[in-house]
């Protein structure tokens, strides 16, 4: 009588289990190689506000358009900072975003109604001049009064390394706007070196 499935030999059953281990061994290896460790160093940070970055979100804006707020100028402090971290403008390589947070003022308002968040920072006398440069999308749907940011990974330092700096922040609902809020945007710029 034939057995409907064939069984395989254990010898054949040994080749395949090492076929398919020496295949992750080479997936698992190729997976590292390819990440490399960023090995660059935190000169100084950056901090902004000051001046502080507030906004009103105004009741009953809908959920088709993106919703624009620019702040410019805002200075950027960056040779403040430069000079007191005791490190020379040859040795800056990069500045890129390290954290940031948009919350409502008082830290009070449920902001459930917000999809999406886009933060550029633009060059006030060019405003075309800009770039993406923290961004979370899609929000989670979950009772928050506060958003952490992704940083992104674009160097921000032609923008920086001069004296002013203008934000632009860009909003998605997912809800008509419920009401008044008053909003905050906190973020800190991290100076990298060799």
């Amino acid at each position: 009588m034939k057995r409907p499935f064939q069984t395989l030999p254990w010898g054949h059953m040994k080749k395949s289990m090492l076929r398919f281990g020496v295949l992750i061994s080479l997936f698992a290896g190729l997976m590292q190689l390819s990440c490399k460790n960023d090995d660059r160093q935190e000169l100084f940070e950056l901090n902004f506000p000051p001046p502080p970055i507030e906004f009103d979100i105004l009741p009953g804006l809908n959920t088709f358009d993106t919703h624009i707020y620019s702040f410019s100028p805002i200075p950027t402090r960056y040779l403040e900072k430069l000079a007191a971290s005791g490190h020379s403008a040859d040795e800056v390589i990069a500045i890129e975003a390290k954290d940031a947070a948009l919350s409502s003022l008082f830290g009070d308002e449920n902001l459930n109604f917000i999809s999406r968040v886009s933060i550029y920072i633009f060059d006030p006398f060019d405003p075309a001049n800009k770039v993406e440069f923290l961004y979370l999308d899609p929000i989670p749907y979950k009772e928050k009064n506060t958003i952490r940011l992704f940083p992104g990974i674009t160097d921000v330092s032609d923008w920086i390394k001069e004296e002013y700096i203008g934000i632009e922040i860009r909003l998605n609902f997912r809800e008509i706007s419920p009401a008044l809020t008053e909003m905050e945007l906190k973020f800190d710029l991290r100076a990298l070196g060799k």
